[in-house]
């Protein structure tokens, strides 16, 4: 009670306010630094990188290197820290933390072992997977905007300075953020799925904009200056940026293109290895010929082993031995099929059960052979009529 009671109520309070500053600082850090790596497992673990958008992963390298160099010069240059005072008397300090730095130069990071799954790791990729002309023009206008500001700053053209660099860099930064998310989306809507696009990152994504937001916030009101909000424009625009693109890839993912509203076509197959044949990079399964639709594909893996075995054995029944070549049993087996069909009297657009079609392949395949075996009997009693007659005119002779 002594110790709370030495300290005023308003230094507490403060003291409070800058712990849970903190803790949301490195909270968001946390959230948006692990958004990284689901995205990096399931490329490793699909083995492909198709699905993605090179765009958004090439551009991310540019926009968190300006990130992360403008975060190096807020917290130690003198020259941009003494600029960024004369401009902000009422809050000479800056409200860049060492989360920010921490952030941005992992994310750097993470960004460059992402980008390199594209070419280094040998995983699938789509030949169409490349470097838009639309997002080579906005690294070049990127890049030379940054150099324009430079430029200025070392000709003292406009009363340019290094904080304006800084400030460069920054916008740089958010109009790639502004710009990069616009291709995966697109690339969802193109595919209506968003299998491949790890749904994990968005929501460690948006998480973390939030929290990054409310830091901001609490920081520049402990300095009753909003105007800290206008001097980080990054932290502050990066956000409400994140936020906004993340709401479109929830719905996206768990609304407009959800896998579990439509019936899967290849229900044995995961998710992603379905995305892959839908991608091009993987070839479907081979269909029965005869079957309408992929009915063989929805049967269990014992019926469809059942279903082998029982073919092989009409096949040996109906041949009387296992020496026939496998395309004439299969062409025994479709006609087999078609007279079942027939005579059940199912129309060309109906689907049959897998029990009916089982009873009309062993009905016909039945008749079938015993039409064979009267047939043979009858063969074999012309052959006799014709042995006798012949042994009775050898004896008249």
């Amino acid at each position: 009670m002594t110790i709370l009671n030495s300290t005023p109520p308003d230094k507490q309070v403060v003291e409070l306010a800058h712990a849970i500053s903190r803790l949301l600082g490195w909270t968001y850090f946390l959230c948006w630094g692990v958004s990284f790596y689901p995205q990096l497992f399931i490329n490793y673990s699909r083995k492909s990188v198709t699905g993605l958008a090179f765009d958004y992963f090439t551009v991310n390298i540019l926009g968190f290197s300006c990130y992360t160099i403008s975060s190096i010069l807020f917290l130690f240059s003198p020259v941009v820290r003494d600029e960024y005072a004369r401009r902000h008397p009422r809050s000479p300090e800056p409200t860049v933390r060492w989360n920010d730095l921490a952030f941005a130069t992992h994310a750097t990071l993470i960004s460059l072992v992402t980008w390199s799954q594209f070419f280094f790791w040998g995983y699938k990729r789509d030949p169409t997977q490349g470097l838009s002309r639309t997002m080579l023009a906005v690294i070049a206008v990127s890049i030379g905007s940054i150099l324009i500001s430079i430029a200025l700053t070392l000709s003292g053209i406009a009363d340019f300075e290094w904080i304006d660099v800084v400030y460069t860099l920054q916008f740089v930064k958010l109009f790639i953020s502004i710009v990069k998310y616009v291709p995966q989306a697109w690339l969802n809507y193109k595919r209506k799925a968003t299998t491949g696009w790890s749904i994990h990152n968005i929501l460690l994504d948006i998480s973390g904009g939030i929290l990054s937001l409310a830091q901001l916030v609490l920081d520049s009101s402990l300095q009753n200056d909003w105007s800290g909000l206008t001097g980080n424009p990054v932290k502050f625009f990066l956000s409400q940026i994140a936020i906004f693109f993340d709401i479109i890839f929830i719905i996206q993912h768990y609304i407009l293109y959800r896998f579990t509203s439509k019936p899967s076509t290849y229900p044995h197959l995961s998710p992603e290895e379905e995305a892959e044949i839908g991608y091009g990079t993987l070839e479907p399964p081979p269909r029965i010929p005869g079957v309408s639709g992929d009915k063989r594909l929805h049967s269990s893996p014992r019926r469809r082993s059942f279903d082998e075995e029982e073919q092989r054995s009409f096949g040996r029944f109906r041949h009387g031995s296992g020496d026939e070549g496998d395309e004439e049993e299969e062409e025994a087996l479709n006609k087999a099929r078609l007279r079942g069909g027939g005579k059940k009297g199912y129309g060309a657009g109906e689907e049959r059960s897998g029990e009916e079609e089982r009873r009309g392949l062993l009905s016909s395949s039945l008749s079938e052979t015993f039409t064979s075996v009267g047939g043979m009997g009858q063969q074999a009693n012309k052959r006799s009529d014709t042995d006798l007659s012949w042994l009775r005119g050898a004896w008249r002779v």
